[in-house]
């Protein structure tokens, strides 16, 4: 339908006007990590149908839509990840696993290139159960307000551990964040063949603070197609990724 198509217009505009708030925020220009490549949406249905959505972008659709553009429907193959995501699982050491595998410690990513922590049940300083509030170590300004060391424990820890094979972890940024979810589904924003335990209670923090509300920053949504900013002293999920 062509209220979907507005939808996932606003959705995109707002995620690059969010995008642009980032680059005002920081202090002496420090400089954001580049994604030089992009996933796409994960979305494989289309609107503008004679009768509704049409589930599988099919012919008799009215106009080209995102559906029929980009990795969803070049390499649309949900044995590396759904529709155009292409992951590969790796174990604690960083070895590449099969995607059958039943146990991984983190995921590339083999598109951007980024590699995602896995949150765990473990009790360890991966579980899934740990929120944090946002102004520890690999945070990205500074004279925002508060700033909490909460998650220094997460990210200090898997550097010193060599966590699967890599020391340069950190919090990722709005728009890292934003390449790992999928617009097809909620909470959690990605797909859970790859990272089954990523339910957030609020979302997962990002590094980035909020250049108007100095006591905010911002954080992805559970249902991945919004960012918002909330105090830095609220308890949210930290993802970890690290990138050459």
């Amino acid at each position: 339908m062509k209220i979907k198509s507005i939808l996932l217009f606003l959705l995109l505009t707002t995620s690059f006007s969010i995008y642009s708030q980032q680059l005002i925020y920081m202090d002496s220009f420090e400089a954001l990590p580049v994604v030089k490549v992009l996933n796409d949406t994960g979305i494989t249905w289309a609107g503008d149908y004679p009768t509704g959505s049409n589930v599988n972008c099919a012919s008799n659709i009215l106009s080209d839509q995102d559906c029929h553009q980009g990795r969803d429907n070049d390499f649309n193959n949900d044995n590396d990840g759904h529709a155009g995501f292409d992951f590969t699982k790796l174990d604690s050491n960083g070895t590449p696993l099969a995607a059958s595998a039943t146990s991984w410690s983190c995921v590339k990513d083999n598109v951007t290139g980024m590699v995602w922590e896995v949150k765990t049940t473990d009790g360890s300083i991966h579980d899934q159960s740990l929120r944090y509030k946002w102004g520890g170590v690999t945070h990205k300004g500074s004279g925002y307000g508060t700033y909490y060391s909460d998650w220094d424990t997460l990210v200090n820890g898997s550097n010193s551990a060599n966590f699967c094979g890599f020391n340069d972890w950190r919090v990722p940024s709005v728009t890292e964040m934003f390449t790992i979810t999928d617009l097809s589904v909620i909470n959690p924003p990605m797909d859970t063949n790859y990272f089954p335990n990523s339910s957030g209670v609020l979302g997962y923090w990002t590094n980035s603070a909020h250049s108007n509300f100095p006591l905010y920053a911002w954080y992805i949504t559970i249902n991945g197609s919004q960012y918002y900013a909330t105090r830095n002293s609220s308890s949210v999920t930290v993802q970890l990724v690290r990138s050459d």
